[in-house]
């Protein structure tokens, strides 16, 4: 019976090694949801059961796929990412992507505490160059939503190491 217990523990344990989340930050346009979809292709493999991209992002797309900011709507839909995924730590999904821009840290701190209270590895990982002022105007150039560089290089003035 003991030995059952161990090999149990051992199981679990080797399964729970796998669970990781990874917090991405980064200015828009830095390539951050390309790097989501790349480490999820690269670790998540071809089962998208095995793996969530969580981005505040998706809740500003309407039904055509076609993405309408409304930053009064940016808190609303920062809680209803954190609950998706809280929902997918709950599912025991084996990776876990954080898609947003995180700027300062208390902005992603509630998703590192869960991950850790339900056993995840969590890795922080900063995409692009922040404080490049040339990367910050291709930034501005070639994200997707149409933030301006003022606000780009606001961001990057703010940003928290």
């Amino acid at each position: 019976m003991a030995l059952l217990s161990v090999l149990t523990f051992t199981i679990t344990q080797k399964m729970d090694a796998m669970k990781q989340v990874f917090i991405l930050r980064g200015l828009p346009g830095s390539g951050k949801s390309y790097y989501a979809q790349s480490l999820a292709d690269e670790l998540g493999g071809v089962d998208s059961s095995q793996y969530l991209i969580c981005s505040t992002d998706d809740y500003f797309l309407n039904d055509q796929g076609e993405y309408h900011f409304d930053k009064f709507k940016l808190p609303q839909y920062h809680n209803l990412n954190l609950a998706r995924f809280i929902n997918a730590l709950a599912q025991n999904i084996p990776l876990i992507i954080v898609d947003n821009t995180n700027i300062k840290k208390w902005e992603f701190i509630a998703y590192s505490q869960a991950a850790h209270a339900l056993g995840y590895q969590v890795k922080e990982v900063i995409v692009g160059e922040v404080k490049d002022k040339s990367m910050q105007h291709l930034y501005a150039k070639r994200n997707t939503h149409n933030v301006p560089l003022k606000t780009i290089s606001k961001m990057a003035y703010m940003f928290e190491w």
